[in-house]
């Protein structure tokens, strides 16, 4: 269990704590002996010092007491604004210059990122090249013209292609007696 602070049982011993606190403190001033006796030590304080007062010859007058002491602090507070350094228009502005610098880093960066990694929006032009099996070769067309890989034998051609597009055709060659592999890649 963590007990309340003295200042805080002093607080409470004189009525000063505000509303949540009181609440609190009350809660645990019912569990705990100890704290208990403390603000009713503090009470008995508060209780001896009023009465010691009230046998002075000039008899203090408390709430006097007090409202000056408030009307101090309340001086004590415009003092202290009237002295803090006024707040600029520049202040106010410093998030949005910020931010605006954010956005104008992010993109200079990205620009500088799509330029070197060779990232390139495409058009519509460049989007048409198709890349086919046809029973001469593969044929890679686009709206300029096409270009085809010919099979030179009559044996029947291997072809493989790729999810990205790209075509491989491997043939035995009659005239050489080899294999020949024909790869186009799609970018």
């Amino acid at each position: 269990m963590r007990h309340p602070g003295q200042s805080e049982l002093a607080l409470a011993a004189g009525g000063d704590l505000p509303v949540w606190q009181r609440w609190r403190l009350h809660w645990h001033l019912r569990a705990c002996k100890r704290c208990r006796a403390e603000v009713e030590a503090f009470r008995a304080v508060g209780r001896r010092v009023a009465s010691e007062g009230a046998k002075l010859p000039g008899k203090l007058n408390w709430e006097r007491l007090a409202a000056e002491m408030r009307a101090n602090i309340r001086v004590g507070l415009e003092a202290g604004q009237c002295v803090s350094p006024a707040r600029t228009r520049g202040r106010n502005l410093g998030w949005r210059i910020a931010a605006a610098l954010a956005c104008v880093t992010l993109v200079i960066v990205s620009g500088w990122l799509f330029h070197f990694t060779g990232f390139r929006l495409r058009t519509a032009d460049s989007l048409t090249p198709a890349v086919a099996a046809t029973t001469e070769g593969i044929e890679v067309q686009d709206a300029n013209g096409s270009l085809v890989l010919r099979h030179r034998s009559e044996e029947p051609v291997l072809l493989s292609v790729t999810t990205d597009g790209s075509m491989a055709a491997s043939y035995f060659d009659d005239e050489t007696g080899m294999v020949t592999i024909n790869n186009v890649y799609v970018y």
